[in-house]
């Protein structure tokens, strides 16, 4: 049976313009210390497994906190995102959006 080639239906999307999206918590915003400023989400799979992404911030990246925009600055460690990205140069990842769940306020 011939090989066939797992990956061409991935990229075709990729090019197409759809965007990979993972939800989880903000594990850390570097900003200002790194060279190349990026995020890194974690998320936990069925049967525990964790995984952690990194995104580049680009000058496009949208960063919002409900329906108001923030800056990577004020990101806190361990509030809910969602990351929308695509595969950039060289196997890296550019974060596209960032939305951060507004915090929930408790009526009682």
């Amino acid at each position: 049976m011939p090989a066939t080639n797992r990956l061409a239906p991935a990229i075709r999307s990729v090019r197409r313009g759809i965007m990979s999206t993972i939800w989880g918590h903000l594990e850390n915003v570097h900003e200002l210390t790194a060279y190349v400023p990026h995020i890194q989400v974690r998320t936990v799979l069925p049967g525990g497994i964790v995984i952690r992404v990194r995104a580049n911030l680009g000058a496009q990246t949208l960063i919002a906190r409900g329906t108001e925009p923030v800056a990577a600055a004020d990101l806190r460690e361990n509030e809910f995102v969602e990351l929308s990205y695509r595969h950039g140069k060289e196997r890296t990842l550019e974060a596209e959006t960032i939305y951060v769940r507004p915090e929930q306020t408790v009526v009682g």
